[in-house]
């Protein structure tokens, strides 16, 4: 698999530094003006030492931990960067940039429109109900649903959606092998065996916890096209993802719970400007002209085998 030493001495270089993404990314993009990151990390481990003040000892040690994370996966997954024609260039200039992109299922999914689905991981009838309406949108409009992979809003638009087409991604706070908790693991088998996408940014040395979901939500925001906050209280998770993304991707708000006791946040969107949402119609105003789009060419051969 290609990117792996690469992808190796990020993730080991983002140990050693404590998980602060920047200085991560600014070290491993000065290394990469310097030696063959292709190359096994010990050989250049002294160089590393010098921009980050460790000793080369420890360095290869996290090192080789971090190799034999990689080597007990089993099954196929892609590794994206900068150079790759589906990797994000947004995902660098998030809060916190990263410079891999790790995929599991169908990568050509990542050519297609995105329609950024987010809300509570408790919705009443009445979201769920918009959601359903949505995931029907979703296969007319032949866009694809992208979503944080969790529970709540999100597992129901994939499951919805699913039903309707294959046209998924669901984005991980864990490596894409790993389920961020038990009940969503059954769904990641369904979104392969659909030939749906998950994605993260958590490499396998990651151990999953509520930081890699900031991590998580700030890359969402960073690839949404456009945003639709399906229903989400005053404070929820959902509210950043959606701020974030709006600076630069058409934004929505369902109304349905705007008059409702703590749900002041999404009265003074609305008084905003962002769009708002009263029946399935109104989703049309959250595509992209067409004439914008730009296809790339992709190679489906690089869709792995699992299961």
């Amino acid at each position: 698999m290609q990117k792996v030493n690469e992808s190796m001495c990020y993730e080991s270089i983002l140990t050693l530094v404590n998980e602060d993404y920047k200085r991560a990314y600014e070290v491993y993009s000065e290394l990469k003006g310097k030696v063959d990151l292709s190359d096994p990390l010990p050989s250049f481990s002294s160089l590393i030492s010098a921009l980050i003040k460790r000793s080369e000892d420890e360095i290869d040690s996290v090192w080789r931990a971090i190799r034999l994370k990689y080597q007990n996966i089993r099954v196929g997954y892609e590794i994206l960067d900068e150079k790759s024609p589906l990797f994000p260039k947004n995902l660098l200039k998030s809060e916190y940039p990263v410079p891999f992109l790790y995929a599991l299922g169908n990568i050509a999914l990542l050519d297609k429109e995105r329609l950024t689905v987010i809300g509570s991981l408790s919705p009443s009838e009445t979201a769920s109900a918009i959601v359903k309406e949505t995931a029907s949108f979703i296969k007319k409009a032949k866009v694809a649903l992208f979503t944080p992979l969790r529970l709540g809003i999100s597992s129901i638009a994939i499951a919805d959606t699913l039903k309707e087409c294959s046209s998924v991604i669901a984005f991980s706070s864990s490596f894409v092998t790993k389920a961020p908790n038990e009940r969503l693991k059954a769904q990641m088998v369904d979104l392969y065996k659909m030939g749906a996408l998950i994605l993260s940014v958590s490499g396998p040395a990651r151990m999953e916890n509520k930081w890699h979901q900031v991590v998580r939500n700030r890359a969402i925001s960073s690839l949404s096209t456009s945003v639709f906050l399906v229903e989400e209280k005053d404070g929820g998770a959902s509210w950043k993802i959606f701020d974030d993304a709006k600076e630069h991707a058409r934004a929505m708000l369902s109304s349905h719970f705007a008059s409702a006791d703590g749900y002041s946040f999404t009265k003074s969107r609305l008084s905003d400007g962002v769009l708002e949402y009263k029946n399935s119609s109104d989703l049309k105003k959250l595509l992209e002209k067409k004439e914008k789009r730009v296809k790339v060419k992709t190679d489906l051969s690089l869709t792995p085998d699992l299961f």
